[in-house]
C-alpha cells in the first residue's frame, strides 16, 4: 500500500495500519528469506527503522514512556542481525569501491581484503543462522501491543510538532557536526536525517509536490551520510588488520582511496545540510500543518 497515509483514512487508523503494514512486511521476510545473501537482514532492519519513525509521530498521544518501551524493543529486534548486517555492509562497500576502481577492467584491486571481509561474512551468517526464529515471536508481540495503543484522540497538530522537533533534531545534529565533524557526529545527524525522510514520506498526502521535494532532499543527504558511514566503517574495521604483511599494499591504497572519498563525501553533506537546516524547526512545522488547515478546509 506504500508507507504514507491516505486521504479518507482516519488519522488513529492510517498510523496502525503503516504499523502494520511494517511489522507483516518484517515477518514475512524472516519467515520467507530472500534468496540473496544480505537482502532478508537489510530489508528487515529497514522495516523495523520505518517502523520506529512512523512511532515517533504518535509519541504525543500515547506518551514517552510508553512510546520510548516500544522503540526499545523495535531496536532490540535489530540487534538480533547487527552484527550479520555490519559484515555484510563492509563486503559490500568494498566490492562497491573494488568496480569503481576497475573502471571496466575485470582486475580486483583488492583480492585478499575481499576475501577476509567474505569470510568473515561467512561466519557471522553461521552464527546468527536462528535469528529469524527470535525475531519471529519478538515482531508479534510488539505488533500486538501497537494495535492496542490508544490513539483515538490524535491530531495533526501533535504529528506536525513531532516533524518539526525531528527536524530541530536534525538541526543540532549538524551543528554538532560542524562544530566536532568526528565520524560519531555524522552517523548520528545521518540517523535524524533518516527519521525526517521516513515521516515525511508517511505524510506526503498532505501536499505531494512540496512534501515529496523535501522528502527527496532528505533522501539524498541521507545516502551521503550513509556512504560516508560504510566507508568509516570499512575503515575502522581495516585498521585491526595493519599488521598483516600480506594485505599491506591492498590496504594502502584502499586506505587513501577511502578518505579521499570519504573527504568530498562530508563536504558535499555539509553544504547540503545547511542548506536544508536553513529555516527554523517551527517554520518548518507551521508551513506543514498549513497543508493539514487546506485538507481541512
Amino acid at each position: 500500500m506504500g508507507f504514507r497515509l491516505k486521504l479518507r483514512e482516519p488519522l488513529p487508523d492510517g498510523l496502525k495500519r503503516v504499523f502494520r503494514e511494517q511489522i507483516d512486511s518484517a515477518l514475512q521476510l524472516c519467515r520467507h528469506p530472500a534468496k540473496q545473501r544480505g537482502i532478508t537482514v537489510h530489508e528487515v532492519r529497514k522495516h523495523l527503522k520505518k517502523l520506529r519513525a512512523a512511532m515517533r509521530l504518535a509519541v504525543g498521544e500515547v506518551g514517552k514512556n510508553r512510546y520510548t518501551r516500544e522503540d526499545r524493543c523495535v531496536r532490540e529486534i535489530g540487534r538480533l542481525i547487527s552484527d550479520l548486517r555490519d559484515a555484510q555492509v563492509r563486503l559490500q562497500t568494498l566490492i562497491q569501491l573494488r568496480d569503481e576502481t576497475a573502471k571496466g577492467s575485470s582486475e580486483n584491486a583488492f583480492p585478499r581484503i575481499e576475501e577476509l571481509l567474505s569470510l568473515e561474512r561467512e561466519s557471522f551468517s553461521a552464527a546468527f543462522a536462528g535469528w529469524q526464529k527470535q525475531a519471529i515471536p519478538k515482531l508479534e508481540r510488539v505488533g500486538e501491543r501497537l494495535s492496542r495503543w490508544p490513539l483515538a484522540g490524535i491530531t495533526w497538530k501533535q504529528i506536525c510538532g513531532t516533524v518539526g522537533k525531528t527536524y530541530k533534531r536534525g538541526q543540532r545534529g549538524l551543528a554538532k557536526t560542524i562544530k566536532k565533524p568526528q565520524p560519531k557526529n555524522f552517523h548520528a545527524w545521518r540517523k535524524r536525517v533518516k527519521d525526517l525522510w521516513y515521516q515525511l514520506r508517511i505524510l506526503q498526502l498532505l501536499n505531494r509536490v512540496v512534501l515529496e521535494k523535501i522528502a527527496a532532499a532528505a533522501e539524498v543527504l541521507g545516502e551521503l551520510l550513509g556512504r560516508e558511514h560504510d566507508f568509516h566503517f570499512l575503515l575502522a574495521r581495516l585498521d585491526n588488520e595493519s599488521g598483516d604483511e600480506a594485505l599491506r599494499d591492498e590496504l594502502m591504497q584502499l586506505q587513501n582511496l577511502i578518505r579521499k572519498r570519504g573527504k568530498r563525501l562530508r563536504r558535499d553533506a555539509l553544504e547540503l545540510g545547511r542548506r536544508f537546516y536553513a529555516e527554523s524547526s517551527k517554520a518548518f512545522a507551521k508551513r506543514i500543518s498549513i497543508f493539514v488547515n487546506k485538507r481541512k478546509s
